[in-house]
């Protein structure tokens, strides 16, 4: 990992974080933060959809799961997977077999839509429109999915429609999709009301949350279901040290915070005597999105188990109450979550804060596109042939029905002449033929490339981040309100504190 400190002007004797120097540090140049950068493992790296200054940033916020405490993707789906069907058994009264339903992890990914009303999943892009689709855990063919979606636009705001925002849905919508599956195949002709179905496994994994029976599991074995980053602390500590106010704010209660965050912040040397010495602020079951609306202040809580917390603490509160106790507020305000709309896409709307979204299937993506950069360049050349010889055959087309239309019009009264052309007119359909052939040609190449592509990211729906030559519905949520994103919070230690973050320039197609 780079030194921040090496690359940071706060570390000499011309600047200090925290005030006190004669002159305030300056900003890398734009050159050197391009140098900086390429060194950074892209998986390492911080990405940008909006410029950000790191240096008017005067608060930091986090959210908690999956945020500052990373899970073990397979272990706490396959948990909360296998709890749900039990409690769908003992208190819904599910046929036993669903307990032999098998979790796949790979099924479901982040992004995705539920149609709860017709038990399908969809994948849509940019605009909308259903690209990829299953009923149950069968893949919907062409017209089926063109029959069911291409006469309506899918308003995903509808009660209808459910998107899957997190990681921790992943579970919920599998195995409703296996479920389905199932109950299907004993009623062949129809009769399964899908809607409850969802209805039935969203509430069962609620109560699994609700009632303790996950989270008693998981802070039983820490070490299997979390997964421990020791350079966490390490950013945490240097944002302190930049001057920047720190504060947590998570749905989850204090207890399960409490457990989660002493796992993650007291190993290794210089291990703070509480982890809430980090934090200015901390406030626990917040009840967000709400919270980013309201205006009550927090209740409050003292202290944990004789632990007197140095931070301020409380249960609930709201966006007004927290800016108002940091004396930070609006685009001064920099917050890390996960969830697209709980965390990313309300506090920037509601509060103008900064966002930062952390997307730990990032590190996967990144690795498949690097392995697969042959493919890539393959699928660039194939389309940009096939490009042209759709803009030649164009071209030719044109000059076919200007010849015809000089030798009707008797404007060549040249015997040669209209020879010539009479022989180039009986060339061009041989030609467009050929041209024809070859284009048929490439886009069964190029098809075949792009599905190789597709499946390495995931066999079912691609890539995470695009559809096609579009970006998907959650690459584009993702570009539209995360001002940054990244796949951990620890990757920030590759940058000195007072990084200006540059987006890519944003080209326009005219541009390319």
């Amino acid at each position: 990992m780079n030194d921040p400190k090496r690359d940071d002007p706060a570390s000499s004797k011309n600047g200090s974080p925290a005030g006190g120097a004669s002159s305030a540090p300056r900003e890398p140049s734009a050159r050197a933060l391009r140098s900086r950068e390429h060194r950074i493992p892209r998986r390492h790296r911080v990405f940008v959809n909006r410029n950000l200054r790191m240096t008017r940033i005067r608060a930091i916020g986090f959210d908690l799961d999956h945020t500052l405490a990373h899970y073990d993707p397979v272990a706490v789906e396959e948990l909360a997977f296998d709890l749900t069907k039990k409690k769908l058994v003992e208190s819904r009264g599910y046929s036993p077999e669903i307990l032999g339903l098998a979790y796949d992890p790979h099924f479901v990914v982040r992004g995705l839509v539920v149609d709860k009303k017709r038990g399908n999943l969809l994948k849509m892009d940019y605009f909308n429109f259903v690209s990829r689709a299953t009923h149950g855990m069968t893949s919907l063919r062409s017209e089926e999915r063109k029959r069911a979606y291409r006469t309506s636009r899918v308003r995903v705001g509808h009660e209808n429609y459910v998107s899957v925002d997190t990681l921790f849905h992943l579970p919920e919508v599998y195995l409703f999709a296996a479920i389905i599956d199932l109950l299907e195949k004993k009623k062949p002709n129809g009769g399964v009301d899908h809607e409850k179905v969802y209805t039935d496994v969203r509430e069962m994994i609620d109560e699994a949350h609700r009632d303790g029976s996950l989270k008693s599991v998981i802070t039983s074995d820490l070490d299997r279901y979390i997964r421990f980053d020791p350079e966490l602390r390490v950013v945490l500590e240097e944002f302190r040290r930049s001057g920047k106010k720190l504060f947590l704010l998570t749905n989850s209660e204090l207890t399960y915070t409490d457990k989660l965050l002493q796992h993650l912040m007291h190993r290794g040397r210089g291990a703070p005597g509480h982890w809430s010495e980090l934090f200015n602020a901390v406030l626990v079951d917040a009840r967000k999105p709400g919270f980013f609306s309201e205006t009550d202040s927090p209740e409050a809580i003292p202290e944990l188990k004789g632990q007197k917390l140095l931070a301020i603490t409380g249960r609930g509160g709201s966006g007004a109450y927290l800016e108002r106790a940091l004396g930070a507020a609006g685009e001064h305000v920099l917050y890390f979550g996960d969830h697209t709309y709980g965390d990313i896409l309300q506090s920037k709307r509601v509060l103008g804060w900064r966002t930062a979204m952390l997307v730990p299937e990032l590190d996967r993506e990144i690795q498949v596109t690097q392995d697969y950069a042959k493919e890539y360049d393959r699928l660039s050349k194939l389309s940009s042939e096939r490009h042209h010889i759709e803009i030649d055959k164009a071209a030719i087309g044109r000059e076919l029905r200007r010849l015809t239309e000089v030798l009707t019009d008797g404007e060549a009264t040249d015997a040669a002449k209209r020879e010539e052309i009479a022989k180039r007119i009986q060339e061009i359909p041989d030609q467009i033929a050929e041209m024809e052939k070859r284009s048929l040609e490439l886009s069964g190449e190029v098809e075949s490339v792009q599905v190789k592509i597709d499946r390495a990211y995931n066999p079912r729906w691609g890539s995470l981040f695009r559809e096609g030559n579009e970006s998907s519905r959650f690459g584009h949520q993702l570009k539209d309100f995360a001002c940054l994103y990244t796949s951990r919070v620890s990757n920030f230690l590759h940058y000195p504190w007072n990084y200006y973050y540059q987006s890519p320039v944003g080209y326009m197609p005219h541009d390319i």
